[in-house]
């Protein structure tokens, strides 16, 4: 159902971005990002419902924040597979998180930082995992 220019953004009501938009500049080039994605109208929906509660926060980690221009940042809103590879489940994350995660899914992620932390901290060597969604290429020459 189409949006009622109001002129305020209809995500969190500031001034929109021009007089054709129904969003302010941050939410207009968000919308504009899961466009160029091709996101489904499922998921576009799911990521509008988290923005509308939480704002621009990562979903994994709880920062608030997260910048929607600055691709050089850290804290660059990125789209994220929660598990790799499959676009059922997107949600938004800062640019250091989701290059940190990369090929894990969630929990993949959470037991080698564990075992990474346990390491560190009390000296416990780090047990081999197998990593479902690994999918690294080799270099060529290699097998």
């Amino acid at each position: 159902m189409p949006q009622k220019m109001t002129g305020k953004c209809c995500i969190c009501g500031k001034p929109v971005f021009s007089v054709r938009s129904i969003y302010c500049r941050p939410h207009s080039h968000f919308s504009a990002r899961m466009s160029d994605e091709r996101f489904s109208p499922k998921t576009r929906e799911a990521l509008w419902k988290y923005v509308r509660k939480h704002d621009f926060t990562c979903f994994y980690t709880g920062q608030k924040g997260l910048d929607v221009f600055d691709k050089s940042s850290p804290y660059f809103l990125e789209f994220d597979h929660v598990i790799p590879g499959n676009p059922r489940k997107i949600v938004i994350t800062s640019a250091w998180f989701n290059e940190m995660k990369g090929d894990l899914s969630i929990r993949e992620f959470k037991r080698s930082n564990v075992q990474l932390y346990n390491y560190w901290i009390k000296g416990i060597k780090i047990k081999k995992m197998k990593f479902r969604y690994w999918f690294r290429l080799k270099p060529p020459g290699k097998t």
